[in-house]
């Protein structure tokens, strides 16, 4: 049987992986929110934990370190004090990561395309309307959040549709397939999956999973990483990240595991997406 091209393997991962997450919606609810919340401590933490190995020098590491903690207790901080300005901002600063990672011109307009592609990304993604997202929002702030205080809300969620697809064409280079697939695949979980399993899957797969395979290259280009010396790596900081989610928990009992999940990745955001910036910056 002849394998499947090296270039297709990402497309293919995309592919199974969506036909997972619409399964996975048939579910019942608690078991969907299970599921999403290994994955994303599986995964999606993870992720974020190797940006320590970005610095070439311990010196550089040890100053990333501080910045890390700095912005860890900022975050904090403010989610004890204004947690709806901290969940505004951990929204904008996912936004322009989101698009920071899959816009890939190399026009002038990038950081304003990336965080209106990052916006629209959550926008469609996470459906206000959606019992679980109100349950993990009222959770988080301390009152609901009524969609209908958007005037249409509908309609503003097709348009950011078509710009989840359209925004990543702009300025790419033929081919234009992939990107169509990946854009129409978003799109298509968005609005056929609950949304927090939609959110789950493009965190997850579309974004951790992809960072991570390009991380794989990135760090030591000659000899790519294995799958296990980066898990390796990356399990120091994830360690001490689900002990402070531990830590949360006892702290703050009211707060459900999941919330105190999305806690932690708004602390650990901040100076990832940073980070990060210089990984797309020299890759364009």
């Amino acid at each position: 049987m002849a394998s499947v091209p090296a270039r297709n393997h990402q497309t293919l991962v995309y592919a199974l992986s969506a036909i997972m997450a619409l399964a996975l919606g048939y579910a019942p609810a608690t078991i969907g929110i299970a599921v999403s919340g290994v994955l994303i401590a599986l995964l999606g933490i993870p992720h974020g934990s190797l940006d320590l190995h970005l610095m070439s020098t311990r010196g550089q590491r040890l100053r990333e370190l501080a910045v890390y903690l700095v912005c860890i207790a900022l975050v904090l901080g403010i989610w004890l004090v204004q947690p709806t300005l901290m969940l505004v901002l951990f929204l904008i600063n996912s936004a322009w990561h989101f698009g920071d990672c899959d816009v890939h011109t190399t026009s002038r307009l990038k950081p304003l395309l990336s965080l209106v592609y990052g916006a629209c990304i959550l926008l469609v993604l996470i459906d206000l309307r959606d019992p679980t997202i109100g349950w993990i929002l009222q959770t988080l702030l301390g009152y609901s959040v009524d969609s209908s205080m958007i005037p249409e809300y509908g309609i503003i969620r097709l348009l950011a549709s078509a710009m989840v697809i359209g925004i990543p064409m702009i300025g790419l280079q033929a081919p234009y397939q992939q990107t169509i697939l990946r854009g129409l695949l978003i799109v298509g979980i968005a609005m056929l999956a609950p949304s927090l399993i939609a959110f789950t899957w493009y965190f997850v797969v579309m974004h951790s999973w992809t960072s991570m395979n390009a991380l794989r290259h990135y760090i030591d280009e000659p000899h790519p990483w294995s799958w296990r010396k980066l898990i390796i790596a990356a399990a120091p900081l994830s360690i001490l990240t689900f002990v402070g989610i531990g830590m949360g928990y006892v702290v703050f009992p009211d707060l459900n595991i999941l919330a105190m999940l999305f806690i932690a990745l708004s602390a650990l955001t901040v100076p990832h997406s940073r980070l990060f910036h210089r990984v797309y910056v020299q890759q364009s």
